[in-house]
């Protein structure tokens, strides 16, 4: 008999023992996956959201957690323009509102000037970019307006307010996409905050690191109460972000830590139920080296099946997420390739961290003892 397959014969003599320890593990493993997949996916769309309109810094209130509680005054967007470095300046004003009929709780509302820096990375689909001047008009994001139903020349209710759809169009981050584009005066009214913004995006000339962090520091100098932040900073500090991302590690410390007593447990009773027949072993003239490689063979294919059920448990969980409309404009409904790595090597570190204390227990038996344990 090969030593695989000894292996594999011993992992599954106790079979609803092994499936129900692969179960547990699948279920941390998809946890995990799931979690650090939607973290993931979010930082991934901040990146896109400002690389790819070429923005290099934010500006906002100084002080405050996210841009949705910061307020400016709009004409301070004049004041930037005119500091030495500033290549373009753009308002922007963001909120959420909800479609209550279509079950979305959430949907981010962007309120833009037109012809704004912001509308880069946005492809109009259908209809129209709004104009000048022009009042209560709405460009849907895709995935939106695939969830209200809508398409253009159709009328949302906004916040009890009429606005039509001029466009639907689809952009390079996914919370765009999933959200909805008005003028800036009409989210300002809207809103009941005229003549504000709750920041402004900068292209800096030239954009070089150093030039950047020096513009940053002239910006704050030069306009007291603002908080100027560099794009690729921006996202490190988005208080929601970090509470995903912390979310995400500690369920992964806390799968790691209940996964390796699954596996711990379940190999120690392998042990133990099989002494007599590692004493057998023992006396055949095996080394105690393989015999903790046989141990750690099954602690290892047992951490690979629940890695494999947790990998197909986490891409339909991700699925079932999906489901819920709200989520569809925030999350992207594939897992990312290196997460599913990550996952791979939670399986693995599960499996030695379960799996090495009863091989260590396993190779010190004694071959006479163990005889006798029967």
């Amino acid at each position: 008999m090969r030593f695989t397959t000894l292996i594999l014969r011993n992992l599954f003599r106790r079979r609803a023992r092994t499936l129900l320890t692969a179960a547990g593990l699948a279920v941390a493993i998809a946890a995990v996956l799931d979690l650090v997949g939607v973290a993931w996916n979010f930082d991934r769309a901040f990146t896109s959201l400002y690389q790819g309109k070429g923005i290099d810094i934010i500006v906002a209130r100084a002080g405050v957690a996210n841009q949705l509680s910061s307020a400016l005054d709009q004409k301070l967007g004049e004041r930037l323009g005119r500091i030495p470095g500033v290549k373009a300046v753009a308002a922007s004003m963001v909120d959420v509102v909800g479609f209550e009929q279509a079950n979305i709780a959430g949907a981010l509302i962007n309120g833009w000037e037109s012809g704004s820096l912001l509308f880069r990375g946005t492809h109009v689909l259908e209809g129209r970019m709004f104009h000048p001047g022009e009042r209560n008009v709405a460009m849907l994001g895709r995935v939106l307006a695939l969830n209200l139903g809508k398409k253009v020349g159709d009328e949302i209710d906004v916040a009890g307010e009429p606005f039509q759809v001029v466009a639907i169009h689809e952009s390079d981050s996914l919370f765009e996409s999933g959200g909805l584009i008005v003028p800036l005066a009409s989210l300002q009214y809207l809103m009941g905050r005229e003549g504000q913004v709750t920041g402004f995006v900068i292209q800096a000339e030239p954009s070089d690191p150093k030039s950047v962090s020096g513009l940053q520091r002239r910006i704050e100098e030069e306009i007291p109460g603002v908080a100027a932040t560099q794009a690729r900073d921006q996202i490190a500090r988005d208080m929601q972000l970090r509470l995903a991302k912390l979310m995400a590690w500690a369920t992964t410390a806390l799968a790691v830590l209940l996964g390796s007593v699954g596996v711990l447990n379940t190999m120690l009773m392998t042990v133990f139920e099989r002494t007599g027949e590692i004493g057998v072993l023992r006396a055949l003239g095996w080394k105690r080296r393989r015999v903790m490689t046989m141990i750690l063979g099954e602690s290892l294919c047992l951490g690979l099946l629940g890695t494999i059920l947790g990998m197909i448990l986490a891409v339909v969980g991700m699925r079932l997420i999906l489901l819920e409309p709200t989520a569809r404009g925030f999350i992207e409904p594939n897992i990312p390739a290196p997460v599913l790595g990550m996952g791979l090597l939670v399986g693995f570190a599960l499996s030695i961290l379960g799996g090495v204390y009863p091989a260590i227990r396993a190779a010190a038996l004694d071959p006479s003892e163990a005889l006798r344990h029967e």
